[in-house]
């Protein structure tokens, strides 16, 4: 396990004697009296490093923010073989890369380069759904609010083809694809790459200085390497059944690789640029659409987190709300990933925590690992719900 105080926080004998005098220590360790977060003691620290090798997880890059800014990370386990963990190493964070795609869509709307409700097929017109009536309904908007009526992804149809399943706008429905189409109206609109727009709209201005949306393996860098459930390392941006990205494509919704310290500069800066945006048509984190069964607190459910006063999408980010707090972030949740990051506002107080694991693995760390982070937070159960749904598919199969 490798840490990192990224400011001092705590005398180093005032550590150890918190070490010796709790094994267990408090779940409420990590807050302060005023609720706002404080890195962890080394006591936490020790439970973070059990609870990693209980789960047998391969790479670990963990990460908590104090107003706006990492204060302290740990790193677990190896990136590659002989290579550690540490801050320089890119994580495959799954679908958390819609967060830079909606955030490069804001930028470009802010900037008044892109008209979020203006019908993406002046740009761009997928061949399997063109002369659709519907097609006009579709904007950037439907697309950051997950109500555009595409499916998850196309290769779950029967027929591999894109379809609309509802109108736009007309419901809450997540879709990847719809974050591709977006990337691909963009990138027609304003002649360039999409990765190109992403660099020069988000990534430069965050600093964000080892974030990877293009596939470019020649020379590639301090990756976590997935591995499946036998041990076996696969290639990045691969899978186990031998599939691998295209050099030179890209996802606008799925595997993008950074590392924790960069993902952090963009929790940062979203919060920042939220409190500017706070009460105007561009504010993330106003939820603007219910997400139903995959909300992220099941209200009612007995499991004793109290429910939100709202909670739903808002333009590209989940959004969870109460009187006091807003939380705005993402997950992601792939085969060798389990991911999430997210920013409470105004506090500007939050976490980063990237698995590379097996999923099961990964599912059954994520809550256990947030909860010794930050006991206030909403998204254990949903992780505990998951590790059981999934648990009970493969019992059946």
């Amino acid at each position: 396990m490798r840490t990192e105080a990224i400011v001092p926080t705590r005398l180093p004998w005032l550590g150890l004697v918190l070490l010796l005098a709790s094994c267990t220590p408090s779940l409420r360790s990590t807050v302060q009296a005023d609720g706002r977060l404080r890195p962890p003691t080394p006591a936490v620290e020790h439970d973070l490093q059990r609870i990693l090798d209980k789960h047998r997880i391969t790479t670990a890059g963990l990460g908590m923010l104090v107003d706006g800014k990492l204060v302290w990370a740990l790193y677990h386990g190896d990136a590659s073989q002989g290579v550690p963990a540490n801050a320089a190493t890119r994580f495959n964070v799954a679908s958390i890369t819609k967060t830079v795609t909606a955030e490069t869509a804001l930028r470009l709307a802010e900037a008044g380069e892109l008209d979020l409700d203006e019908s993406l097929a002046a740009y761009w017109v997928d061949p399997d759904i063109a002369g659709d009536p519907r097609l006009p309904s579709l904007t950037a908007r439907t697309v950051l609010t997950h109500t555009t009526g595409f499916p998850n992804w196309r290769f779950f149809r029967s027929d591999g083809k894109l379809a609309f399943t509802r109108t736009p706008g007309e419901a809450y429905g997540y879709s990847g694809e719809g974050f591709e189409y977006l990337a691909r109206a963009i990138s027609n609109k304003l002649q360039r790459p999409f990765p190109q727009v992403v660099r020069e709209r988000v990534l430069e201005p965050a600093g964000m200085q080892h974030a990877v949306m293009e596939v470019r393996r020649d020379g590639l860098r301090d990756v976590a390497v997935p591995v499946d459930d036998e041990g076996v390392a696969h290639g990045v941006w691969c899978r186990p059944n031998g599939w691998c990205r295209g050099e030179g494509s890209y996802s606008a919704a799925d595997d993008m690789l950074i590392t924790v310290p960069d993902y952090a500069r963009f929790l940062g800066m979203v919060a920042r640029q939220e409190s500017r945006n706070a009460g105007t048509p561009f504010a993330r984190s106003r939820v603007r659409v219910d997400t139903g069964d995959d909300a992220v607190v099941r209200c009612g459910d007995g499991a004793g987190v109290d429910c939100p006063r709202a909670q739903g999408y808002g333009l590209g980010f989940q959004i969870i709300e109460d009187e006091a707090t807003r939380i705005v972030g993402h997950g992601g949740n792939d085969w060798a990933e389990v991911t999430l990051g997210y920013i409470r506002l105004p506090t500007r107080d939050g976490l980063v925590i990237f698995l590379n694991a097996p999923n099961a693995r990964g599912l059954a760390a994520m809550p256990d690992l947030v909860e010794r982070l930050d006991p206030d937070s909403p998204f254990p159960n949903q992780y505990r719900r998951w590790l059981a749904h999934d648990l009970a598919q493969k019992a059946t199969r």
